[in-house]
């Protein structure tokens, strides 16, 4: 890794990956997942938080990651069917 200049502050990497705690936080599920209009702006305008990571997205893209969701927990569920395990 390269080096920091004097004075300039050190980067964080950012967050690339989260997995769910193995002890549920405080105020379950809100405090996993959460959703939210951004307010005013008409480009990235729902707000999306995962384990705390805030993600910003158009419209189109949330209903993106729904039907890509719905699509996976279907799966899920018909997987949980064959094995007669309680689905989702």
């Amino acid at each position: 890794m390269g080096r920091t200049k004097v004075g300039k502050p050190r980067r964080e990497r950012p967050v690339t990956e989260t997995h769910e705690p193995e002890v549920p936080l405080p105020g379950w599920p809100r405090s996993h997942v959460d959703s939210e209009l951004t307010g005013e702006d008409e480009d990235e305008c729902v707000l999306v938080t995962v384990h705390g990571v805030q993600h910003y997205l158009h419209a189109t893209t949330a209903r993106e990651l729904q039907t890509a969701l719905d699509r996976t927990l279907a799966e899920y569920n018909e997987r949980c069917e064959a094995v007669n395990w309680p689905g989702v």
